[in-house]
């Protein structure tokens, strides 16, 4: 279980996380303002839309934007992720842009957990979860593939090749192409949280396959579920207040 502010994932029901996609500032006061009654738990805060923002400069425009964010949302815990493009972003940048994105996101305390991608410099993510850990912020360490599933045995190998690093969090999202590629992510995860119970394990499968995998639950995959508010940010997602009903009749 980890405890972020009010919010403790892997306890009582899966906690609903809303991301927010909005690439200006005009619109992500409007879409925060949108989800005054969307029932959610977390925010996830999509810092590769802003940077598709003319002219985005990194520390006035990320300052600006976690000011909006925090004046609708004091106290709601917020999941901060800069997404590459090849792992589904919106945003092109290279290796340099992404460390430094993130160094300044930690450094000014722009994230009450961050989102790491697994899959880079290893040396480059071992310093910036370093990093993290001195300012002791959490960290969820992703990987997504959008172009194929991956079967179980390799969703094992990546799972146990991001503990590695001893992130907080762990979460892969894939692309099923039969159910059978849905259900291998709910047995891998599943079978990682049996032998190591204290860090959460998020496994989604996108798109219609999917849908079921994002209401798992604790130890099958499903502690955190991510729900759209204004806007999905990955195919497959419910609204938030689908996904409250189902998580409602499911553990009551």
């Amino acid at each position: 279980m980890l405890k972020i502010r009010n919010c403790t994932i892997g306890e009582g029901k899966p906690k609903i996380c809303v991301p927010l996609v909005s690439s200006d500032f005009e619109a992500l006061e409007q879409e925060c303002a949108s989800l005054a009654s969307v029932p959610l738990d977390m925010l996830e805060w999509r810092v590769d839309y802003l940077m598709n923002r003319d002219g985005f400069h990194g520390p006035s425009d990320l300052d600006r934007a976690c000011r909006i964010i925090r004046n609708h949302f004091k106290d709601t815990p917020l999941l901060t992720t800069v997404r590459t493009k090849r792992q589904g972003g919106v945003h092109d940048m290279d290796e340099d842009t992404y460390f430094s994105i993130l160094s300044l996101l930690l450094s000014s305390r722009w994230a009450d957990v961050l989102d790491v991608e697994y899959g880079h410099d290893p040396m480059d993510t071992k310093v910036l979860m370093a990093k993290a850990r001195e300012k002791k912020i959490p960290l969820l360490m992703s990987f997504h593939s959008f172009h194929r599933a991956l079967p179980e045995d390799e969703i094992t190998d990546t799972l146990e090749a991001m503990a590695a690093f001893h992130p907080d969090i762990l979460k892969i999202a894939v692309m099923p192409e039969t159910p059978a590629d849905a259900a291998a992510l709910i047995s891998a995860a599943a079978k990682r949280m049996t032998r190591f119970p204290e860090t959460p394990v998020v496994t989604i499968a996108m798109g219609p396959l999917g849908v079921l995998t994002r209401a798992a639950g604790n130890r099958m995959g499903g502690p955190l579920t991510f729900a759209a508010g204004k806007e999905a940010s990955a195919p497959g997602q419910l609204t938030a207040a689908e996904m409250k009903q189902v998580l409602d009749v499911l553990y009551k």
